[in-house]
């Protein structure tokens, strides 16, 4: 593995024992590219980074100190990761993604690239989120103090450049259209589209949930990657 680490915070961490223990902990069979900094300190962090096995990082890539991510995790190049974030098994988190802080990520979540995740931002289980698409957490953003993300379940479907507003919750099996506002809370089972989003039952053609084949194979297009393992697992959400 090809990585550094960011020693600007002095000390090592330690672990229960009172171990010294490094920046980052990583699983078993990971393929990591040159120019990715795992373990990234930062004043007042106090864990090491956890990713599980089989991870696939891309270079330019940077994940802070206190994020703990699943097995068979993968990144497309220059993505951000910060602290005091979980993510799930199986996961993809593609090109130039930023994830801001204090963020939970279930499993089987595919974010394409060029989003933007804030923090206090939850994520359920099995959801796609198309490229371009932008949460907020801040209502009334420096003119306030108070921030509140934006809380998605499982099996919901977000279209390319969305924005999701401070504080809305999108139900189960709701499918987004691309280019939406979502201002307001969303129904389960709802497809929501316009500016502002406007809300209607799921048509017949659009299935109440995600394709678990299409979000959980760790496959790569411009790589030697395959992956059906996923197969023998049990899915069902956390």
């Amino acid at each position: 593995m090809n990585t550094t680490s960011n020693r600007a915070i002095p000390g090592p961490f330690v672990d229960e024992s009172a171990q010294e223990c490094p920046d980052c902990l990583v699983g078993a069979n990971a393929q990591i590219d040159p120019d990715v900094i795992l373990g990234y300190r930062y004043p007042g962090d106090s864990q090491p980074t956890r990713i599980g096995d089989h991870a696939i990082i891309r270079s330019g890539s940077i994940i802070y100190a206190n994020t703990t991510i699943g097995h068979r995790f993968q990144c497309g190049h220059q993505v951000l990761i910060r602290g005091e974030i979980v993510i799930g098994d199986r996961c993809v988190v593609h090109h130039k993604c930023t994830l801001e802080g204090r963020l939970k990520i279930g499993n089987g979540v595919k974010i394409m690239a060029h989003v933007y995740v804030p923090s206090r931002t939850t994520i359920g289980d099995f959801v796609f989120i198309g490229p371009g698409t932008t949460f907020l957490n801040a209502k009334h953003p420096m003119r306030e103090g108070t921030v509140q993300g934006a809380t998605i379940e499982e099996h919901v479907c977000i279209g390319g450049g969305v924005t999701i507003c401070p504080g809305v919750r999108i139900g189960r099996g709701s499918f987004i259209a691309a280019g939406a506002v979502v201002n307001k809370d969303v129904p389960p089972n709802t497809l929501a589209m316009g500016v502002p989003a406007r809300h209607q039952p799921l048509p017949p053609n659009i299935p109440p949930e995600n394709l678990l084949e299409q979000l959980l194979p760790q496959t790569d297009l411009f790589g030697a990657q395959q992956d059906e393992t996923w197969k023998t697992e049990n899915w069902t959400p956390s």
